[in-house]
């Protein structure tokens, strides 16, 4: 099954390689910056290009990759399923609802699959504690924390430290976490949120946010772009039975950094040690969905529900006040 990559910065690098271990073939490669593409390219026996709506019209391509600044995802998610292309979609899906919502209406219009990469559900650590407790054995859940976060990230052109771009911590790394819980604990009713967005233009975000979700649990979810370094993901599950920990510090989670042209950290992302990458993993689901087998781990609405949490957390951080889900 041939793919398309549009982005070929950091993740576009980064799923390239997975892909292709879940039995995808690299095709093309397109990024506005001409030599990221023709070095990716190069790696797959691809051609390369800088334009990227070109790569949803060709007769060779089933799926296209959608890897580039988060703004820009709807643009392209848009463009392949007008040209019958299943697609998968880095998260978020979107900056705004409006386009999440533009996304999903394209892919049910032209009948194509879309994919939204919460890769965290992939995670065998995260699914693992996922699976005790469904079992029951911490009990009664009633309480849950995570944190997760490092370094400011650079990416391509230092779309990060762009806060309508990026929505910073909360929008672009938390948001993982606000998946997680929502696949494990079900529907938020509300959340509060306070951030350090008056310290963004010195790259610096720190976020704490609240859920109470709707079976009564409360969530409280730390994001951090404050750390002088390294990346560091926690969480505490505590029940009437028994609590469930677990800290990359002190267990074999390893982390890959990615350099920028000048040497310095680009941006940090989390791995694992054992045989098979949740990131190959979320390729692989892909992949059963497209050859029928079943249904993928993650929707696009689960992709849509993300956006809407993170959104309602930055909404609660600027106004200094709780926000409901409806």
């Amino acid at each position: 099954m041939n793919v398309a990559l549009i982005g070929c910065s950091g993740m576009g690098v980064h799923h390239a390689g997975h892909a292709t271990k879940a039995g995808f073939k690299i095709v093309a490669c397109g990024d506005a910056i001409k030599e990221r593409a023709v070095e990716l390219a190069s790696q797959y026996g691809a051609d390369a290009t800088t334009d990227c709506l070109s790569l949803c019209k060709r007769d060779d391509v089933d799926v296209v990759a959608v890897l580039t600044p988060t703004p820009f995802h709807t643009e392209y998610v848009v463009a392949a399923a007008e040209a019958g292309k299943n697609i998968f979609c880095e998260k978020p899906f979107g900056r705004t609802l409006e386009q999440c919502n533009t996304g999903i209406a394209a892919a049910e219009k032209a009948g194509v699959k879309l994919f939204v990469g919460h890769v965290v559900r992939y995670f065998q650590e995260f699914e693992t504690i996922k699976a005790q407790i469904d079992a029951g054995k911490v009990g009664k859940v009633g309480f849950v924390r995570t944190y997760r976060g490092g370094i400011c990230p650079v990416g391509a052109g230092n779309w990060f430290r762009d806060w309508d771009m990026s929505g910073g911590v909360t929008m672009d790394t938390i948001i993982h976490d606000f998946d997680w819980i929502r696949y494990v604990f079900g529907d938020p009713a509300q959340v509060f949120s306070q951030n350090l967005r008056e310290q963004f233009d010195k790259a610096i975000d720190y976020a704490m946010v609240t859920f109470r979700m709707k079976s009564g649990i409360i969530v409280n979810t730390i994001g951090t772009w404050a750390h002088p370094g390294g990346f560091r993901v926690k969480v505490e599950v505590c029940g009437d039975n028994g609590m469930l920990q677990f800290d990359s510090s002190e267990a074999p989670l390893s982390v890959m950094m990615r350099e920028t042209a000048s040497g310095m950290p680009g941006m940090i992302v989390p791995g694992s040690p054992v045989g098979v990458s949740p990131y190959e993993l979320e390729w692989h689901d892909f992949k059963n969905w497209l050859d029928g087998k079943g249904r993928p781990r993650v929707t696009p609405q689960d992709g849509v529900w993300a956006v809407r949490m993170a959104l309602a957390a930055l909404e609660s951080a600027d106004t200094g006040k709780p926000v409901a889900f409806n």
